[in-house]
């Protein structure tokens, strides 16, 4: 068994579902982020986990025993808020304390740990501060340090760097992660920001509609996408809808154009049948039709289009391109960024390698190629 295995996890609330059968297995030690977009359940789950809201039906088991027969306060979780939640007529200090008093802890102990847990967060010179003293930051650095005091076997954070600045929110999210991996605590994050799901997690649940989309690890729910949903949701995603042309040679037609894609994804489809075929911007290769570019590789796709917009990205310049009357994205290096201007024609230069295809369904099964990827 898993160490921590949630099972058909129901909730509804005024006859709405929040969330529908959700399962999940983590083994200790791992990091998972719940990915999605507001109201997919997420956090609903986290507190069903934590024994905060009462799943309609389900189980929450931590190695072999079922959570759902205790209460929160015994159930060995930590759990971190969206709101910080601190105490504010107590100091840094006092807050972190709070759950080890409550625990019946030793005064001596408590002196001990306390400034233990302030340094293992960075705030070693803060103990004195109230929460209206300290930046958004720091009071989140508080409230993880209050929720690490009780040394809990499963740790929650509920979108803890919503609230905080860019800067702020990448520099913390490395240290969440820095402090899991160094105390090996088995963790489970819930976000709606992908960057953050990808940067930090072993794997990743995408959740839509209460329900689970896809669980993988970041690399691959990132490139092989299980639904068109999910191929929307994590990065920006070109999608074509193509006719299958020659099922056995990976040959797809777009329009005048014939694409070539991974025979492995088409070998089972019908020809005629309607598919898509998804391509990453960073997948695609730009020229100015009349730059001069290396010969013709076997297995490239090329496709004219003409540069609608530039948007300057940092060490990358996107490209939204018009081609048979759909816009297109396509990622370039800032340092060629001067030979693209709006208005002039190029010519977009892509691998079959780098063609995903999948059902033309709103949520069809992807046809799978070799490199089809899942949980770690």
């Amino acid at each position: 068994m898993a160490y921590v295995e949630l099972k058909s996890l129901n909730k509804t609330f005024a006859g709405k579902p929040a969330v529908r059968d959700f399962g999940l297995s983590m083994e200790k030690g791992e990091f998972v982020s719940l990915l999605g977009p507001s109201g997919c359940g997420k956090s609903t789950t986290l507190r069903m986990i934590a024994g905060f809201e009462e799943p309609d039906s389900g189980e929450v088991w931590l190695e072999d025993q079922n959570m759902l027969e205790l209460p929160p306060h015994r159930r060995g979780m930590g759990m971190v808020f969206q709101s910080y939640a601190l105490f504010p007529h107590l100091t840094a200090w006092n807050n972190v304390a709070f759950g080890l008093r409550i625990a019946g802890r030793p005064p001596g102990e408590i002196r001990r740990r306390v400034p233990e847990l302030l340094e293992l967060v960075g705030l070693g010179e803060a103990g004195n501060q109230y929460p209206r003293q300290l930046s958004g930051g720091q009071q989140q650095r508080v409230a993880l340090a209050r929720a690490l005091a009780i040394e809990p076997r499963v740790l929650l954070l509920d979108e803890p760097l919503s609230a905080l600045d860019a800067v702020v929110r990448v520099a913390l999210r490395e240290e969440i992660r820095r402090i899991q991996s160094d105390l090996g605590i088995t963790t489970l994050y819930v976000t709606h920001d992908q960057e953050e799901a990808l940067a930090i997690s072993d794997r990743v649940v995408v959740m839509r509609d209460g329900c689970v989309e896809q669980v993988g690890t970041p690399e691959a729910v990132y490139a092989e996408p299980a639904t068109r949903f999910v191929a929307s949701f994590i990065g920006k995603m070109n999608q074509l809808s193509v006719i299958v042309e020659r099922a056995q040679e990976g040959r797809v037609r777009w329009g005048d154009y014939s694409l070539l894609v991974p025979p492995a994804a088409t070998a089972r489809l019908t020809e005629g049948q309607g598919v898509l075929v998804l391509v990453r911007p960073e997948g695609i290769a730009v020229w100015p039709t009349d730059a001069e570019r290396p010969m013709e590789q076997a297995g490239e796709n090329c496709v004219p289009a003409t540069i609608e917009l530039v948007t300057f990205l940092g060490p990358v310049t996107r490209l939204s391109l018009e081609a048979r009357g759909r816009r297109l994205l396509a990622d370039v290096t800032t340092a060629d960024r001067s030979r693209f201007q709006r208005g002039v024609p190029v010519r977009l230069v892509f691998p079959a390698a780098a063609c995903l295809v999948m059902a033309d369904e709103p949520t069809g099964e992807p046809a799978r190629s070799p490199r089809a990827g899942g949980p770690r």
